[in-house]
């Protein structure tokens, strides 16, 4: 594939703007050291400006690669440009301002702020849901390669959902707001007692449950399942290899799930579990296996597909 089918695309340009605005934010890291809640202003917005532009780069391979005569490609990519956009053009805005984006209704602009990232990310997510049934209908490409794409598709739609969960207000926070203070709606935390520090960079509690966790988990094991369908394109496909592909999007769909019930159940994911953890080893363990084994199957090229 050429650079020159790229770069007419929405998408690769919106890839490309979050690409320099994550390196141009780094130098603020260290010039700017305002915190909030603890945190260095400028970590947020580097981190979804630097998800968004990982989302942007591997879903223009998708629909330049497979879906190139899709006569909604150009409003998809658009849709997707534009709200991604939205939400980090606000997030970097309220990062300079020294507040919080996401779950601040401490004012008026902030209540405006919250409920346009809201609008936008569900916009989002929507017309990302709208590229899984074009990829249903490719009957013509491999089962395996198709239902790699659509796993992928699949949990990450799942993992964006997650972030509802988070958005809701707490009933202590409704209280306050029943007495007409307004703070904050919602959060990333469940469980009680202290956050903790976090992990270094992501700030996920391993303390308590922290949904950021699996929605982050399910939003980018979509690249890896697209780096298996790219793999998968070079080989004429076996029976073995469809079966493979589907056993690992159900075992990596079912560990997303777990950590959703772990988090809402107030436990975090980095912390022993005596139910969760050892399933999540048993789950890597097998996922270990099968990808050894889809690597070792014995192959036939396809001189002709290329990516």
């Amino acid at each position: 594939m050429k650079y020159a089918d790229f770069k007419r695309q929405p998408l690769f340009w919106n890839g490309m703007a979050m690409l320099v605005l994550t390196v141009s934010m780094i130098p603020l890291v260290f010039l700017d050291t305002r915190t909030l809640f603890g945190v260095n202003l400028w970590i947020k917005p580097i981190k979804f400006s630097l998800s968004l532009g990982i989302y942007s780069f591997s879903t223009i391979w998708i629909l330049q690669r497979f879906l190139a005569d899709w006569r909604h490609r150009s409003k998809t990519q658009i849709a997707l440009t534009i709200t991604s956009a939205i939400e980090i053009i606000l997030i970097t805005w309220q990062a300079a301002r020294g507040e919080a984006s996401h779950f601040n209704v401490s004012s008026t602009w902030n209540q405006v702020v919250f409920s346009i990232m809201g609008t936008s990310i569900s916009i989002f997510w929507l017309f990302h849901l709208g590229i899984i049934f074009p990829i249903l209908k490719q009957k013509q490409m491999a089962t395996s390669v198709r239902e790699s794409l659509l796993w992928g598709l699949t949990i990450a739609g799942f993992g964006m959902i997650i972030g509802f969960f988070m958005t809701q207000p707490r009933p202590e926070q409704l209280e306050l707001m029943q007495k007409g203070i307004f703070q904050t709606s919602g959060g990333h935390s469940f469980g009680t007692g202290e956050q903790g520090s976090g992990l270094f960079f992501f700030g996920w509690s391993t303390v308590i449950g922290d949904m950021r966790v699996p929605h982050f988990f399910g939003m980018h094991v979509m690249q890896v399942f697209f780096v298996l369908a790219a793999y998968l394109l070079q080989w004429k496909e076996s029976a073995e290899q469809k079966i493979v592909v589907r056993i690992i999007g159900i075992l990596i769909l079912s560990m997303n799930v777990m950590m959703v019930i772990q988090t809402l159940w107030g436990f975090s994911i980095f912390s022993y579990h005596p139910s969760f953890t050892p399933s999540y080893a048993i789950i890597l363990l097998i996922l270990f296996s099968l990808g050894i084994r889809l690597f070792s199957i014995p192959k036939i090229s396809e001189p002709e597909v290329t990516v």
